[in-house]
């Protein structure tokens, strides 16, 4: 196998394959890159066998052939080549293979030879099935990123180690708690799909999601027996599904949409006050209390050993007055994915769940638990 690649697009799709790549695993093929060559189409491919992604990437095919490489050395390798050659064009990276499995790698005045290992005990990849959903990659994105902040990282309860991506009728849903907070964020998709679907995908594909699918293209989603595929034009991204019954958010939801109080404030100065009273709330439990006085905010935090902060910012409160204690991380991290100029926050009492949701539109929304004050 001889082949020729741009260095700069080879290390983009090195970044890509070398993130699912095992760096710890009894297999030592799943701590390897596939890079295989068929006709004139070029595909690197990893797997841990929880998470799978073949990425096509251009390059010039002198010999087909395939091989697999040491995922984190092939990377570290092409990192650290030149980008331009001498006379500042490109820089090109050639790659061959030698006896005993061995690759050399080129690149200007560079020369490598690592070890690799054939390409017969590299797991093999499902191909795409016919999608259930196409979405372009910004939304989903950005759905993905109000939400799996609030995805449990314990190990006792699987089934929340995940996004849970519900699909009814013409709307997609990704939702993530960890049974102190909800997030929830919708999309209203174009063709409505066939059969309801609810899936639970694993922390480590959406982080991948997130880092593979960053031009802003339509990607397919389609559904095999266990796995979940999201597809673009050059990369695929496969994945195991958790399993077990997700909760039901709805009913965690509907009756905090009638918390009676109502605060509206102005979402960068309301992030800003409560991060920088945090300073002072215990690290380990950050609790901030919250209280409403003639029309405007408190906001204050108090640890023996640290001290204590206060601070103050109008607000307007209709319904009733606010006295309620927060995990100030919890909150920050609702407000730092809310886009709208003010937020609105609905409270009942000091001991129920609030809701917190951007001024404009019901596409995102987060239920967050109370501290005792």
């Amino acid at each position: 196998m001889e082949l020729i690649f741009n260095k700069e697009e080879f290390w983009k799709t090195m970044q890509m394959v070398g993130n699912v790549a095992a760096s710890r695993n009894t297999l030592p093929i799943l701590s390897n890159v596939l890079v295989k060559a068929i006709g004139d189409q070029i595909q690197l491919a990893a797997t841990d066998l929880e998470v799978g992604i073949k990425c096509a990437v251009s390059g010039e095919v002198i010999n087909p052939g395939s091989i697999t490489i040491p995922a984190k050395k092939l990377a570290d390798i092409v990192r650290e080549l030149p980008s331009v050659t001498d006379s500042g064009e490109p820089s090109k990276v050639k790659i061959t293979t030698l006896s005993n499995d061995r690759v050399e790698i080129d690149c200007e005045r560079a020369k490598f030879k690592i070890v690799g290992l054939p390409d017969e005990e590299f797991p093999p990849l499902p191909e795409l099935v016919d999608p259930i959903l196409t979405l372009n990659s910004a939304p989903l994105c950005q759905m993905i990123q109000k939400t799996v902040f609030a995805a449990s990282t314990e190990e006792t309860r699987h089934f929340l180690n995940g996004i849970y991506l519900h699909v009814d009728a013409d709307a997609m849903k990704m939702v993530a708690t960890d049974g102190k907070r909800l997030a929830v964020a919708s999309q209203v998709i174009m063709e409505p799909v066939k059969q309801k679907i609810g899936i639970i995908i694993p922390i480590k594909t959406v982080n991948n999601i997130l880092r593979t699918f960053t031009e802003d293209e339509p990607v397919r989603i389609a559904l095999l027996e266990n796995q979940v595929l999201f597809s673009t034009q050059n990369i695929t991204l496969i994945s195991r599904l958790i399993e077990g019954e997700y909760p039901d958010y709805e009913a965690v939801i509907n009756p905090v949409l009638k918390n009676d109080v109502t605060m509206t404030a102005n979402t960068e100065r309301l992030l800003s006050v409560i991060r920088r009273v945090s300073l002072l709330a215990n690290p380990k439990t950050p609790s901030i209390k919250v209280e409403s006085s003639n029309g405007e905010l408190s906001v204050s935090a108090s640890t023996p050993e640290l001290g204590e902060a206060q601070e103050q910012m109008q607000a307007k409160i209709d319904g009733g007055k606010v006295e309620i204690a927060f995990n100030a991380k919890y909150v920050m991290d609702v407000l730092r994915n809310i886009q709208t100029e003010d937020s609105v926050l609905k409270f009942r009492d000091s001991l129920s769940p609030v809701l917190i949701s951007p001024s404009e539109g019901n596409d995102y929304m987060c239920v967050i638990m109370p501290m005792r004050l």
